[in-house]
């Protein structure tokens, strides 16, 4: 399962989204080579940006709620998945009229926190 999959299927089971098809053109995705490839590394990262609402060591993955957009007022849900000393991160916010791109702003933070 790719991490985009994995975390638009916890979304749903949430009940945070009802329809992924539509949903899914809201999200931002990247890919990092990472400096420290290790599990600790990103919950550490983690910590101090979001709040981690899963995770999984077996799989490699951690899923969180960041606050990002202007001024922090939407909240993202973010996915960083590791394999090896990679790590794909895909974010997803639900945002209003005004596009605020903080599915973007919460992945670009995450690539900061991660370096």
């Amino acid at each position: 399962m790719t991490a985009k999959t994995v975390l638009f299927e916890y979304l749903k089971r949430e009940g945070i989204i009802q329809n992924i098809e539509k949903e899914q053109r809201k999200i931002a995705e990247s890919q990092i080579e990472l400096g420290h490839a290790s599990d600790l590394h990103i919950r550490d990262s983690l910590i101090g940006t979001g709040t981690i609402l899963k995770e999984d060591l077996n799989n490699h993955y951690y899923i969180c709620s960041i606050k990002s957009g202007f001024l922090n007022n939407v909240l993202a849900y973010v996915i960083i998945h590791r394999n090896d000393t990679q790590a794909t991160i895909v974010g997803y916010a639900r945002e209003g009229l005004i596009n605020q791109r903080a599915a973007s702003k919460a992945v670009d933070r995450i690539q900061e926190q991660l370096k």
